[in-house]
């Protein structure tokens, strides 16, 4: 069986499970969760966040589970070069997808929107939603994001 596991430091990869499980009708679980819910037969889609460009817990569910496909949520625009290091930094081998994800402040701790202000501060070329979203936080989160992974599953495994 194929089931969904995620990994979500503020909300962005749980709403993009949810979403995920509705439209490919397929359980979703966190990881605490798969524990007792996923066994070593059943293929998985992994979704989860990005902190310093490594995909959390990666390397724990490629070593318990069957990937078919990686999603990571981070809060940088879509671009070509940042999905190729992120392949890189990751050793991924299967099909991956980014998916924006954005940012909400009321959920990390002081020291981390320090981080997060001052990696908005020292970016370039932001665009008007992105240089919004490093001042006050935001949601990208959309069905319309996860299209690619989508049309991925339905034609290669469901």
């Amino acid at each position: 069986m194929i089931k969904i596991i995620y990994e979500s430091k503020t909300g962005h990869t749980l709403e993009y499970a949810k979403i995920l499980s509705q439209k490919l009708h397929l359980p979703y679980y966190s990881i605490k969760e798969a524990k007792n819910k996923v066994n070593e037969n059943d293929k998985i889609v992994f979704l989860s966040w990005i902190c310093a460009s490594k995909i959390k817990e990666k390397d724990k569910i490629d070593k318990k589970y069957n990937v078919l496909c990686y999603g990571a949520v981070g809060a940088y625009p879509y671009s070509d070069k940042y999905l190729k290091e992120l392949k890189i930094n990751n050793k991924i081998d299967k099909p991956f997808f980014y998916l924006r994800g954005g940012l909400d402040y009321s959920k990390l701790n002081l020291p981390k929107k320090i981080l997060v202000k001052l990696v908005g501060i020292t970016m370039k070329n932001k665009d008007s939603k992105t240089k919004e979203m490093f001042k006050k936080g935001y949601n990208f989160v959309s069905l319309e994001n996860l299209e690619e992974i989508i049309k991925f599953m339905q034609i290669k495994h469901i």
